[in-house]
């Protein structure tokens, strides 16, 4: 039964990156290592790695110029992002605690506005 429910699972998708790609196949084409060898040391299917060699001979796995660039940029706006996001979360902070400091001081039966109309009580 066990063996039923494992062989039901799917594996879940891995997912590599540009440069990742490019190495195995760049150890592929110096010689380094032979396509099984690659394919177990990486746990890949041949059929991928064969793919990833067509890619690169197309040229799809190079890298995108300035992509650096745009990266640091967009590393700049989260950055600032951030920053008014947190302005913005303490100020909102303030106004909660002056609010329920408001509330607290009105419906103290001591200090609230209604303590001082009353003339009645004992003296």
């Amino acid at each position: 039964m066990r063996q039923e429910r494992e062989s039901l699972i799917m594996a879940v998708r891995r997912r590599f990156s540009a440069a990742f790609k490019r190495q195995v196949v760049e150890e592929l084409l110096a010689g380094g290592a032979s396509m099984a060898q690659l394919c177990r040391r990486y746990e890949l299917c041949q059929t991928v790695v064969r793919n990833w060699k067509e890619q690169y001979a197309q040229g799809r796995l190079a890298e995108a110029e300035g992509g650096g660039q745009d990266q640091a940029q967009r590393l700049q706006e989260l950055e600032r992002m951030v920053g008014q996001l947190t302005m913005e979360n303490a100020l909102l902070k303030r106004a909660v605690a002056y609010t329920l400091q408001q509330r607290s001081e009105a419906s103290s039966p001591l200090s609230g506005p209604r303590a001082a109309r009353s003339r009645g009580g004992v003296s």
